[in-house]
């Protein structure tokens, strides 16, 4: 697989979350899904933008493995340095108990990979970062 990176490199959190924006653009969502975008050593984006569509509210164990072991072939095998993660769903901006447990599930699947870049959430009325306040843990009953 050969891949193209082009356009203005990502460099700091704040072009990150540029991006994002440019990319989500507005009007909202009528789905949750997961975005992953996919960067060179030198912050360059490559052509492909990839979403994960329907993504169930809680995170599926098996599901998460499998997108970070998918992120870890894209950087062993492809010349990916990173891949920037965000979470879109339809609704008000306030980060509800679903976008953590995805945040939290994500956070911990790829530990390993040691990524970068913090987990964004897209909504209909904006782009946000989690942060690491956002990803304390959750009340297992709720």
């Amino acid at each position: 697989m050969t891949t193209s990176f082009k356009g203005k490199p990502i460099r700091t959190d704040a072009d990150l979350l540029a991006r994002w924006q440019e990319l989500m653009g507005e009007g909202g969502f009528g789905r949750r899904s997961l975005w992953l975008i996919f960067l060179n050593a030198r912050g360059r984006q490559a052509d492909l933008v990839m979403p994960v569509d329907e993504v169930p509210i809680r995170p599926d164990p098996q599901e998460v493995a499998g997108i970070a072991r998918f992120i870890g072939m894209m950087r062993d095998e492809v010349g990916v340095a990173e891949v920037p993660l965000l979470l879109s769903r339809p609704g008000p901006s306030k980060i509800t108990e679903s976008d953590r447990r995805w945040a939290i599930a994500l956070t911990d699947a790829m530990r390993d990979l040691r990524p970068r870049w913090p987990i964004h959430l897209a909504t209909k009325d904006r782009v946000q970062v989690f942060a690491p306040d956002d990803l304390v843990a959750l009340d297992p009953g709720a």
